[in-house]
């Protein structure tokens, strides 16, 4: 019942973060006096233990990160490791991601639009069947190719029914974590069912913080289980901060000064402190084993956070599950040693979609995609001087946690619509908010009732992208079917390849039938998935 619970708190509790100063840094800008630093990690002068030549590759995701929580932005919480990153680093001031956590990560391991995936909307919940097709290529299968290692700990949510689906099938060589999002960080259950696996098989760590378990487990692969003559493609999606809201009592111990009420910032406070801390373990172990120089790491959030849970976003509008500022753009740092500037900071526009080919294009290695991508590679514009505007726009949708209830948004150069569209039992709702992005970044101004012809317009063009969404894609389930039962543990329920059908398609949507209905939704989606 506290999964339902801590669900159903979201959509009474969510409200839009307070706004303050917007940070004004361009392109290649130091930091400002505003951004302090604790204690850097120091970079060895040891040589590289490895002797191949193409980078390493480390992506640290955090889970439901506000832009304001950590140290370098000035918050209260002790997130030196993180600072270190930014010091170290280039700071991404406009990375977009999407406003909730499995569009974002099907959006990085594919360079392709969730909405086209099926994925746009929601998040894949435990009593769901879906996942990103088996016919989409991810990122790791690239790296993998071109002879990389690879591997994943932490928190997958990209489907966990059936083995095509599970990161084992989809370019991971090892994997340690959890397939399904909103695990309990001390018995590591969902909805009742346990849910820890090392490739396929269920594991046990009793009495140990989640976090500091993808910490340690991160370290172990790099100390013990890869390969040092192959470079490694390492991606530790970590569960913090996001709820359920738990801690170690010591570490909520060290933010007295926070109240747990109304918002439990004393908790969240604890488990970005956590996060930082098992960050900082991977960092410490790059630079112990020489392997720091030839290392590009990437540091981000999967969405902006949620206030509800003791997030803060400042200085944006909103927070994670809404399409304002505050719910798409997020902290992210590259560090590169001799190859990115230390202590800089870009205002070019970036987006989780682009990762996949900018990593590639970084790493010297070939996509090997064959559909259309709707990333692109922004390595030349972030490691050049000056403005590169990025091409095209870009989209964002949410459908949590009010069902039939849609945030969206598109972004021009310089505007940005934002529609908040609610479907009642007989009539639609529709809220638009249209900003000058650039001149209102805090989005206080709603400039849509004196340019009605821009609205329309951008309306529009969130119409035609909604249209590519199959109709039978996930959308927000906050609860299974009242027959469903959780797995007593989900690594021994994934239903092998070989007991499935080769082809997902059926006699409902193949065939002349299926060719009759596709386009029968209209600008309501596909019938089926392309």
């Amino acid at each position: 019942m506290r999964f339902l619970f801590e669900v159903a708190v979201i959509s009474v509790l969510l409200t839009a973060c307070g706004q303050a100063a917007v940070d004004k840094s361009h392109k290649r800008a130091s930091q400002t006096s505003s951004q302090t630093f604790q204690a850097p990690i120091k970079i060895s002068d040891a040589a590289p233990t490895s002797t191949y030549e193409q980078p390493n590759i480390v992506i640290l995701l955090a889970d439901d990160l506000g832009f304001a929580d950590p140290g370098f932005r000035g918050s209260d919480i002790e997130t030196p490791h993180i600072d270190s990153l930014a010091a170290q680093g280039l700071i991404l001031n406009r990375f977009y991601a999407m406003p909730i956590c499995t569009p974002t990560r099907s959006a990085l391991m594919t360079a392709r639009d969730p909405m086209k995936l099926g994925s746009a909307y929601a998040g894949f919940q435990p009593w769901q069947n879906g996942g990103v097709s088996p016919d989409e290529h991810f990122m790791p299968e690239s790296f993998k190719a071109a002879g990389y290692q690879t591997a994943m700990i932490g928190k997958w949510h990209l489907g966990h029914t059936i083995e095509p689906l599970v990161p084992n099938s989809r370019g991971f060589d090892h994997f340690f974590g959890h397939l399904n999002t909103q695990i309990d960080y001390f018995d590591y259950t969902v909805a009742g069912g346990y849910d820890l696996q090392e490739n396929g098989v269920s594991v046990k760590r009793e009495d140990q913080y989640m976090t500091d378990v993808h910490g340690a487990d991160a370290v172990r692969y790099l100390e013990e289980l890869r390969d040092p003559e192959k470079p490694f493609f390492l991606y530790v999606p970590f569960l913090a901060p996001h709820s359920p809201m738990q801690a170690p009592e010591e570490l909520k111990d060290k933010y007295k000064k926070r109240l747990n009420r109304p918002f439990p910032k004393r908790t969240y406070a604890a488990m970005v402190d956590s996060l930082d801390q098992a960050v900082g373990r991977v960092l410490e172990t790059l630079d112990a084993q020489g392997l720091t120089d030839n290392t590009l790491v990437f540091f981000f959030s999967d969405n902006g956070g949620l206030k509800a849970f003791g997030a803060d976003n400042s200085p944006y509008r909103g927070g994670k599950l809404e399409t304002f500022e505050g719910g798409i753009r997020v902290n992210a740092i590259m560090r590169w040693p001799g190859r990115i500037t230390a202590g800089a900071a870009t205002q070019d526009v970036v987006s989780v979609l682009d990762v996949f080919p900018t990593f590639a294009e970084a790493a010297g290695i070939e996509m090997g995609v064959e559909k259309k991508l709707d990333g692109q590679t922004r390595w030349s514009a972030l490691m050049n001087e000056g403005e590169d505007p990025r091409n095209g726009d870009l989209y964002f949708a949410s459908n949590s946690p009010i069902f039939d209830k849609y945030h969206l948004s598109v972004l021009e150069k310089r505007w940005k619509l934002v529609q908040i569209i609610d479907h009642k039992s007989a009539s639609t709702e529709v809220e638009n908010f249209l900003f000058d992005i650039n001149a209102d970044p805090e989005e206080k101004k709603n400039l849509a009732k004196d340019n009605s012809k821009t609205v329309e317009r951008m309306a529009k063009k969130i119409r035609e992208w909604r249209a590519q969404h199959p109709i039978n894609g996930v959308r927000v389930s906050l609860a299974p079917n009242p027959g469903w039962r959780a797995p007593l543990d989900y690594a021994v329920t994934v239903i092998p390849a070989d007991e499935l059908q080769k082809d997902y398609l059926n006699s409902y949507t193949s065939g002349i039938r299926g060719k009759i209905l596709q386009n029968r939704p209209g600008d309501k989606g596909r019938l089926v998935y392309e």
